[in-house]
């Protein structure tokens, strides 16, 4: 039954988007499919590799619905229905909770006094949507990847929340504006009331700033934990400054430094497994920092990133990781592309009556990605 519903909605979806084509809505989409190597070393006696075909190594594989509706005096209403997907296997994408449209379910008004919008929203401290700020700092995009990612040095959560409202003010001098807040996270798997302090919430202020080949980013954001399912936990709260700059030869420097502070976090990959702590680090502090560049060369850009990030939780463990990697895109048309990626991590974990452990990991993936 629930696979029923779920493909009438999707069929109703599709014929929403022919029907309504004079109403300035559009169809669009992505997919990226692609293979990858992963040897991971626990130092602690397991060593693995894997060869599999991998769905969205670079970009999230996806297809979505936008429109909008020019209400007149420089006024406009719009909406995006976005879905993501499994390339490999045709599921609905397990990131998004079996959600159809668990990418961005959203509706906007923008106005000369800004934009707002409302619904499940990605955050500004992303890769995602148009608001995803860390577009700016992140060198390769691949932090879907085993051991390869900017994710590497941060704490940032990297996704959506539900139930939000965002406003974007106007560009004055190059200067934007943005705030958001969640008045419950994850409506599918958090517990409480939405609202209250029983249940996750969320808040981003942010700026980005745009003169000639410079752009700079600070987004700061607190993730509010509730104190029905987390018990007397710290609010979270992350720093992220950064940016890129690009010279006259094409090569783009891209840095960004993070601070963070009472971060619930959980690992990101499966690159370095097997710790004596779980599959989570717990509620950490620490700082992390990266520095990379794209340049282009042989018609396509190639990517280089270098991260490392320091952090201790409430366990008396302490976790140092650095991480470098590299990547090259080239494009066969405007909407179609290939790309290579490799990089290598290692993190030093040191536990309070354990012996310390330096897990590791490296990995080398290709694919293709098409945007229709």
């Amino acid at each position: 039954m629930k696979a029923t519903k779920t493909l009438l909605a999707a069929a109703v979806a599709f014929t929403f988007a022919g029907s309504a084509a004079a109403a300035d809505v559009q169809m669009y989409g992505l997919i990226n499919l692609g293979m990858s190597y992963v040897h991971s070393d626990n130092d602690q006696g397991l060593k693995t590799d894997k060869f599999t075909m991998e769905n969205a190594q670079e970009f999230g594989s996806r297809w979505g619905l936008r429109g909008s509706e020019d209400l007149g005096n420089g006024t406009k209403i719009s909406f995006v229905l976005e879905s993501g997907f499994e390339a490999d296997t045709g599921a609905l994408d397990s990131k998004q909770n079996g959600r159809l449209f668990g990418r961005e379910s959203s509706i906007s008004l923008s106005g000369k006094y800004g934009t707002v919008s409302a619904g499940l929203l990605p955050i500004f401290g992303s890769v995602l949507g148009a608001n995803g700020l860390f577009r700016a700092i992140d060198p390769l995009f691949g932090n879907y990847c085993s051991a390869i990612g900017s994710g590497y040095a941060t704490a940032s959560l990297w996704t959506r929340v539900n139930n939000a409202v965002s406003y974007k003010t106007p560009t004055v001098g190059g200067l934007t504006g943005y705030a958001m807040y969640s008045f419950q996270m994850d409506s599918k798997n958090n517990q409480g009331t939405e609202g209250k302090s029983s249940t996750d919430r969320y808040g981003s202020l942010a700026l980005r700033y745009q003169a000639g080949t410079f752009e700079g980013i600070m987004v700061a954001d607190t993730t509010l934990y509730g104190n029905q399912q987390y018990k007397d936990a710290d609010d979270g709260y992350t720093v992220t400054l950064g940016g890129n700059y690009t010279f006259s030869n094409g090569l783009k420097l891209i840095a960004f430094g993070q601070w963070f502070d009472s971060m619930l976090l959980n690992f990101r990959t499966q690159g370095t497994p097997g710790l004596s702590i779980g599959n989570k680090y717990g509620v950490v502090d620490g700082w992390g920092a990266s520095i990379g560049f794209n340049y282009p060369v042989l018609g396509g850009v190639a990517k280089f990133g270098l991260n490392h990030r320091e952090m201790d939780n409430t366990a008396d463990t302490d976790f140092t990781r650095w991480t470098v990697m590299g990547a090259y895109d080239y494009n066969l048309s405007k909407r179609t592309a290939l790309y290579a990626m490799t990089g290598y991590t290692q993190e030093k974990v040191e536990k309070r009556g354990e012996k310390s452990v330096t897990p590791s990991g490296y990995e080398f993936c290709f694919g293709i990605l098409h945007r229709f």
